[in-house]
């Protein structure tokens, strides 16, 4: 199937925290646009005409807008790219596109596992999976390097006070001394909290090698292949 191509404006690029900006638009035809949670779309950058592929970070019930989330790095042209939209800039997109969604009919613990702005489908997911009538339990296992990295601390937590089937722990890697949260990779945390990971199913999204890790330590705890879904475009 031909994905769809859609058009919209810019309605903001907020600053969230450290590298990290959420940028919001506005729909053209919001009739003409659905999508689940977990998807992602393309966007088509100014000439040479580059493609910049980024999960959907809104909730699908919001027909007027979507949002993404970029961790922006110095030169790239991703990152260049969003930095210099402005209010009422026009965006063009190919999708919805992907696979990447919750297994809502399972009832097996769902274990949602995040680096950085790999985060973005999550917070949808998890969102929609609950208001939809899940009650799975659900887990978010979240990665940064820095306190200055931390943002959505209270959108996840209003979650978690909305809905006692979900939990979550974020993780610094690179913390300050006066840090007294988790430390540590976000692997390990996965590693020594799940304590019987074959009866559950994990959603991977950030870089590949946290995605490689929690792979290779799945499979020698007898989890299943098809009970892993992953989603990595760095």
């Amino acid at each position: 199937m031909t994905p769809q191509r859609n058009t919209g404006t810019v309605d903001a690029v907020t600053h969230l925290a450290s590298t990290f900006y959420l940028a919001r638009f506005r729909m053209s035809d919001p009739e003409a646009f659905t999508f689940r949670a977990g998807q992602y779309v393309i966007f088509q950058l100014p000439p040479p005409k580059l493609r910049h592929t980024m999960s959907i970070a809104s909730d699908p019930k919001d027909r007027e807008h979507i949002e993404i989330l970029q961790g922006v790095v110095p030169g790239g042209l991703g990152s260049e790219w969003l930095l210099h939209l402005q209010p009422g800039d026009p965006v063009s997109f190919l999708g919805p596109l992907g696979k990447f969604a919750v297994q809502k009919e399972s009832p097996r613990k769902k274990v949602f596992v995040a680096t950085g702005c790999g985060i973005a489908p999550f917070l949808p997911m998890i969102a929609d999976y609950h208001e939809s009538g899940g009650g799975a339990r659900t887990m978010l296992y979240w990665g940064l390097r820095h306190e200055e990295d931390i943002f959505w601390k209270d959108e996840f937590n209003r979650l978690a006070a909305s809905y006692p089937a979900f939990s979550h722990l974020l993780t610094l890697s690179r913390p300050g001394e006066g840090w007294t949260g988790a430390r540590g990779r976000v692997t390990d945390y996965v590693v020594e909290r799940e304590e019987k990971p074959a009866e559950s199913e994990y959603y991977l999204c950030g870089n590949k090698m946290m995605i490689a890790d929690i792979r290779a330590e799945l499979a020698t705890r007898k989890v299943a292949a098809d009970r892993i879904f992953t989603e990595t475009f760095f």
